[in-house]
């Protein structure tokens, strides 16, 4: 009985590295070291590989693929022009796919970018289960640029720092003299974003003001309405309401910026807010926006690089994580 031919997945095995760097190599394509394409070489030569025939020109496509969440943020826009930056310089290809903001659209998606990406996915969001992460980087470089709640093996990450991001709210917040402060939020699941800008904030606040209990508002199964309208009835009618207000995403601090002026209320006059993002939307609303801004440019910059080291044969998962800064705007002022 014949054996079964040697396949790519094999050489690649052979000479550790990925797929798509083996691929590379013997397509003499750059986009590995000689010392890696070397190895590949050796190890397709002694397990005798031969490379299928090509039915047509789109395998000498290098095709970076990326998909979105929600095609209309601008977060991810600027994720992408980080990419798209780094690309360039190197002539691969981005194609984006997107899931219309329906959580249960990307998995679908992934599996599109999956038959035609040579060089690696992306992936701007964290809602893609651990599972489905874990299938596609079997065969392919995947990286997530957002905060996964835990490691999946073989998916690098890119992040900024969201307990330090939540941090410079605070004592932004704090050096105007707001003790008084409350955090809006959609999530508080340990180790997401939404849950590490809890934690920063909790930390800060009882750390500065400990005989202030820290004002946590919203949830995982909350959504934002209610707790925006309890913040704002709060704000009116408690006692000693809170005096400002940092928010999870620029969103919500949008959502509440339109539900104090419903109510009567002046930002930053009765209450300061501070977002997290600072995304262009922040300079087009009034007042606007204080906000934590993530590095969302050099995001996109860091996950491309992750790529090409995947390519040159690194098999250990990395996670990238990187600093946030504090724009300072018109939604904030002193007591």
């Amino acid at each position: 009985m014949e054996e079964p031919r040697a396949t790519l997945r094999d050489v690649a095995g052979r000479a550790g590295v990925s797929t798509t760097a083996a691929s590379l190599a013997l397509r003499g394509r750059p986009g590995v070291s000689e010392a890696t394409r070397q190895r590949i070489l050796v190890a397709a030569s002694e397990l005798g590989y031969r490379a299928p025939a090509r039915r047509d020109t789109t395998a000498e496509r290098r095709v970076v693929g990326v998909l979105l969440r929600d095609i209309v943020s601008t977060y991810s826009h600027d994720v992408v022009a980080g990419l798209e930056e780094m690309a360039r310089d190197t002539g691969l290809e981005i194609v984006l796919e997107h899931g219309s903001g329906e959580e249960r659209a990307l998995d679908g998606k992934l599996a599109s970018l999956r038959r035609i990406a040579t060089d690696g996915i992306v992936v701007i969001s964290t809602a893609i289960g651990p599972d489905t992460l874990r299938a596609a980087a079997r065969e392919i470089p995947i990286v997530v640029v957002g905060s996964l709640a835990d490691p999946v093996a073989g998916v690098d990450v890119v992040c900024n720092d969201d307990e330090h991001g939540a941090r410079l709210a605070v004592r932004h917040l704090l050096d105007l003299g707001h003790t008084r402060i409350a955090h809006l939020t959609r999530g508080t699941e340990p180790g997401s974003a939404a849950g590490r800008r809890r934690d920063g904030f909790a930390d800060e606040m009882a750390r500065a003001v400990p005989g202030i209990p820290p004002q946590v508002e919203g949830g995982s199964h909350e959504r934002r309405g209610p707790a925006t309208r309890y913040l704002v009835h709060a704000m009116r009618h408690e006692k000693n309401p809170p005096t400002a207000v940092f928010t999870e995403t620029d969103r919500l601090a949008i959502d509440l910026i339109g539900a104090c002026g419903d109510a009567g209320l002046r930002v930053p006059d009765d209450v300061s807010i501070v977002g997290y993002d600072s995304t262009s939307i922040c300079e087009m609303i009034r007042p606007r926006l204080t906000s934590v801004s993530q590095p969302r440019q050099d995001m996109g910059r860091s996950a491309f690089r992750l790529l090409q080291e995947r390519h040159e044969g690194r098999t250990q998962d990395r996670r990238v994580v990187l600093r946030p800064t504090l724009h300072v705007r018109g939604s904030t002022a002193a007591v």
